[in-house]
């Protein structure tokens, strides 16, 4: 008999800025960029978090994959869907020889659950400068307490 391997998704949790956070959360845009790529892979899970001012997880999708390549080839390959404009993305990558694109999938809004909310179920939690991983576990208590 075969055993059968099961497959355990990461959870990506990502600070965005709120302007970006929404735009990820309304679909106007679907790629989020960064300078180092997460090790992560299609079908792992993705959590919106709204940097300040707003501190609040918006929402969550799936990772669809990673585009890896120059910051040239970003914007003139996926500049309709980064929801940023051409100035905001050459400062962004000022110096940079490689850029990361997060592509992301079937994206939830949901009702935000603020920074306090999510200290309640675990205290030490502080949002990552760029993104961090949580455990299922993790992902699971926060939704199911609310």
């Amino acid at each position: 008999m075969r055993s059968r391997k099961v497959i355990r998704h990461k959870c990506l949790f990502i600070a965005v800025k709120p302007e970006y956070a929404y735009k990820l959360i309304s679909g106007e845009k679907d790629i989020e960029l960064r300078k180092t790529k997460p090790n992560v892979r299609q079908g792992d899970y993705v959590i919106i978090y709204a940097s300040a001012p707003k501190k609040a997880v918006l929402g969550f999708g799936i990772i669809k994959g990673l585009i890896l390549c120059s910051p040239e080839e970003m914007w003139g390959q996926h500049s309709d869907r980064l929801g940023i404009d051409e100035q905001q993305f050459l400062s962004y990558y000022e110096n940079s020889n490689k850029s990361v694109g997060i592509e992301l999938e079937k994206i939830k809004a949901i009702n935000p659950i603020g920074l306090e909310e999510l200290r309640s179920f675990a205290p030490d939690f502080h949002p990552p400068q760029i993104y961090r991983y949580i455990t299922n576990e993790e992902m699971h208590k926060v939704l199911v307490r609310r």
